[in-house]
């Protein structure tokens, strides 16, 4: 979103992401939550012709990357709203997108997954600390 919206002060780093991501994108993945979103605050604020534009890019990016929400991953989110109650709906059913596939790390400016136990987040301001995770891998 930041990457893609007007000024914030998080719009550099998050484009540096995304080409991070264009240059690594089999270490990168993203679920469908996260394409609903971009529809959601773009419809919201009714600018979606800048939406869809940045919705297909990411999508295009993302290709073959995308993973499906499965009926038992809003179940696991439920689930785990017990005992994280400070994480969002929506950051309850990524996190649970993750333990589904076993993936610990997150790219995310949110820093309320600090505190979630197995997962490492990668602050998109700080992406020159850990690309080397992404480009080693390759």
């Amino acid at each position: 979103m930041y990457a893609g919206g007007g000024e914030h002060r998080l719009k550099g780093a998050c484009i540096n992401v995304l080409e991070l991501t264009r240059q690594s994108p089999s270490q990168f993945m993203t679920n469908a939550e996260v394409l609903q979103e971009i529809i959601h605050r773009y419809v919201a604020i009714r600018r979606w012709a800048q939406g869809r534009e940045m919705f297909a890019e990411f999508a295009s990016l993302l290709l073959g990357r995308i993973e499906p929400i499965y009926p038992s991953d809003p179940m696991q989110a439920a689930a785990l709203a017990d005992e994280l109650r400070n994480l969002s709906a929506r950051d309850l059913l990524h996190l649970a997108v993750m333990r589904r596939l076993r993936i610990s790390q997150i790219v995310s400016t949110d820093g309320k997954f600090d505190h979630v136990a197995g997962i490492e987040r990668l602050d998109p301001m700080l992406v020159d600390d850990w690309a080397h995770l992404v480009t080693d891998a390759r």
